[in-house]
């Protein structure tokens, strides 16, 4: 299961500094850095780096009045403070203390939020985002949340030319004016394995009974064959979405780093209470002459009533163990359930069939 996050960094922080005429290298930084501090919408624009993004075609290179704001919100506490500054003939080197948001912490919740809203069934959203798009998540969780403030090291390399100096743009600088950000975000292990899969679970949490029939593409589950199939469905559904929860047992990597596991209980729904429900619905039901009076259509359709009465009804959940494996590539982690896992979401739905088939009872 791969995220978006390696896609980020070509969205933010690639400054064109290169300003010249000034005396000294100093001045010159010190007029750089006051311009992240005003940030007029001129210079937000330059934030964004056309080259790069050219260089990746999934990219629709829009930027609205999101992006704008984002990137304000980004920068509404950055300062800095000179720490030192050395000239050798027509070079100069100037140490910087930046202070800004926490960019480590800020890179895990885009990446998680990326993550979630690619994977859930009930986004409108299409895919490859627009840069606007990525930026709106960004402000989204700059709004939302509060970041602790953190102080990092940019280091600044000018060279003196004809007109003044001249700061040396470079993708380290880029990545210092923002605190890591970038690194954080080209990081394929920022992402913990139980972080992948409690954000992944905590999303399931929230799913409506139409997320869950999307989801697990609900349609006649129960191979009724009624012209009820889909009320029965939805039952099914709603009973899941009620029931959900989970608990994350541990979670285990190997020495090398790149494989892992996290074992899970899931709760869901026990279909086996149900069926037993069901099946004595079905005992009384042909005990009754109606039974033998109705025709096969009548009985069939009277069948996926009692289920979905059934299902209805339950109030009963059951608690399943499952291993979600993890393996990084190198680009992220990609997240594989067992295959038992829809089994498991559906009330440990392989286990209550045979035993309803075979006439056992839970």
């Amino acid at each position: 299961m791969k995220t978006l996050c390696r896609i980020i960094p070509v969205l933010l922080a690639c400054l064109f500094l290169g300003g010249c005429g000034q005396s000294s290298p100093e001045r010159l930084v010190k007029k750089e850095l006051e311009s992240i501090k005003k940030l007029d919408q001129e210079t937000i624009e330059n934030f964004i780096s056309y080259e790069d993004i050219t260089k990746n075609q999934t990219l629709q290179t829009d930027v609205g009045e999101e992006s704008v704001e984002a990137v304000k919100l980004f920068f509404q506490n950055f300062s800095y403070k000179i720490k030192s500054s050395k000239t050798e003939d027509d070079s100069a080197y100037v140490s910087v203390e930046i202070t800004n948001l926490d960019a480590k912490a800020l890179a895990k919740d885009l990446c998680l939020t990326l993550l979630t809203r690619s994977l859930d069934p009930g986004s409108s959203e299409d895919y490859p985002l627009s840069i606007n798009d990525y930026f709106s998540v960004l402000g989204t969780l700059l709004k939302e949340k509060t970041y602790d403030t953190v102080t990092t090291d940019a280091h600044f390399e000018l060279v003196h030319l004809e007109n003044g100096w001249s700061i040396q743009s470079s993708e380290n600088l880029e990545d210092e004016l923002v605190g890591g950000l970038i690194t954080y975000l080209n990081d394929p292990f920022l992402l913990t394995p139980e972080e992948n899969a409690r954000a992944v679970l905590d999303m399931m949490k929230g799913f409506t009974a139409d997320d869950w029939s999307a989801y697990l593409d609900l349609n006649d589950i129960f191979a009724t064959g009624s012209e009820y199939y889909q009320e029965v469905d939805q039952s099914l559904a709603s009973q899941i979405a009620s029931c959900f929860d989970y608990t994350i047992v541990s979670a285990e990597t190997d020495e090398n780093g790149t494989d892992a596991t996290v074992d899970v209980t899931v709760t869901s729904l026990d279909l086996s209470s149900v069926l037993d429900s069901f099946r004595e619905k079905l005992v009384e039901y042909a005990s009754t002459t109606e039974s033998l009076r109705d025709s096969y259509t009548e009985q069939t359709n009277q069948t996926a009533l009692y289920l979905k009465e059934a299902l209805d009804e339950n109030q009963a959940s059951a608690d399943f163990s499952t291993t979600i494996t993890f393996h990084n590539d190198g680009s992220s982690w990609e997240m594989m359930f067992a295959d038992d896992f829809s089994s498991i979401l559906l009330g440990g739905s392989t286990q209550a069939i045979s035993e309803f088939s075979s006439g056992t009872t839970s």
